[in-house]
């Protein structure tokens, strides 16, 4: 009888102790949240709202630059096919806690595994520690979680949960991270570049700020990178591009762009070329601007375009169709040389989609251009 009793006073201890041992780990969780920051005592639902906007309000600035995806060949006999460079821009809001924790409210845009369009946006929680220094720079490493969406148009853009790992290293400004995407067994890896100016964010600009005028015209080339994924044996080059450009600044921030971009290609098959044409772009896009210094300024953009194939020449048997309506995705960085004198780099990632025939078949020509430009502008 004696034992009996042990026996169950140990069970109720450890059972006991596995709950509270739950509980804690399950508050632990629920501090990682945004409603872990919050003050709110009205519930749960309005402490999460209140948590997001103080990240929101008191967090930096953010760029976000996706950079690459990896397509593991013990699930993608054809990765090949596959788009690793799943270039983007996106804007986040980073906020260190109390306890020197990030979190991220972020938003992003990117050319998906199939060269289409892609947005994902969500919240992450980063534990955060020192793991040495580059030189001056103390050198960081992160670990923890995002609570995303996204949509696809091969799921007929229904929004999609991605509950996800992250992990990061980097500087205390630049933070390369990495993700592993379980549903779709890929690792997927961006930057994001911090600025701090939550304290000046919300301030009119000086007039003798280098980025006081609202008005910018440019012009410039650069190197547009095509990316055809749509028969194994067509493929498009890629070459040089040029563009033109008008910039009207709303506020600090806010901005509309215009831009024309053109460029020549030939398309192959089977490595010989059966057509050439010349790509023209007029694209319209809203960019948010924030200062990385007083002559620097980061940005990311995102909007439409209308895409026309120019001087088209194809072998007899083949038409294609000469235009379509893409997404833009843009992200670049500008520097003031004077009050009127800029120099921006930045990149466009866009998604014609133009229908071909033959009389024996058909396909998709997806040229996806990557426009990587440099240019020169006057502001005023």
């Amino acid at each position: 009888m004696k034992f009996r009793f042990q026996t169950i006073l140990a069970s109720a201890l450890i059972a006991s102790s596995t709950v509270s041992y739950a509980s804690s780990f399950l508050d632990n969780v629920a501090k990682t949240l945004p409603a872990g920051i919050s003050n709110q005592s009205d519930g749960y639902l309005s402490a999460t709202w209140d948590g997001l906007k103080k990240i929101f309000h008191d967090g930096n600035n953010s760029l976000i630059v996706p950079m690459y995806t990896i397509h593991p060949a013990w699930d993608y006999p054809n990765r090949r096919q596959e788009n690793g460079f799943t270039w983007g821009g996106g804007i986040s809001r980073s906020y260190l806690d109390d306890q020197g924790n990030r979190r991220l409210v972020y938003a992003m845009a990117f050319s998906d595994s199939h060269n289409n369009f892609e947005p994902f946006v969500g919240y992450a929680w980063l534990g955060r520690w020192k793991l040495g220094s580059l030189g001056s720079l103390p050198l960081y490493g992160e670990a923890g979680y995002t609570l995303g969406v996204t949509m696809r148009g091969d799921y007929s853009w229904l929004p999609i949960p991605a509950p996800l790992p992250l992990l990061g290293v980097g500087t205390e400004n630049t933070m390369f991270y990495g993700t592993y995407v379980p549903f779709s067994n890929i690792f997927f890896f961006f930057t994001n570049i911090t600025v701090d100016d939550a304290k000046t964010r919300s301030l009119p600009l000086a007039l003798s700020s280098p980025f006081a005028n609202k008005n910018v015209i440019y012009a410039g080339g650069g190197w547009q990178k095509t990316d055809m994924n749509g028969t194994d044996a067509v493929t498009i080059t890629s070459d040089s591009a040029y563009t033109l450009g008008y910039r009207r600044f709303i506020n600090r921030h806010w901005a509309i762009d215009f831009n024309y971009t053109r460029s020549s290609h030939d398309v192959k098959y089977h490595d010989k070329k059966f057509g050439k044409y010349d790509l023209t772009g007029y694209i319209l896009t809203g960019q948010y601007h924030f200062e990385a210094s007083d002559n620097w300024r980061l940005y990311a953009g995102l909007g439409g375009g209308y895409w026309r194939l120019n001087n088209l020449q194809m072998d007899p048997g083949w038409s294609t169709k000469k235009s379509a309506i893409s997404y833009v995705i843009q992200a670049g960085a500008t520097y003031a040389i004077s009050k009127n004198l800029q120099v921006s780099g930045n990149w466009e990632m866009s998604f014609p989609r133009f229908r071909s025939h033959h009389e024996n078949s058909s396909f998709s020509m997806r040229p996806s251009p990557s426009t990587f430009k440099l240019t020169l502008g006057w502001a005023f």
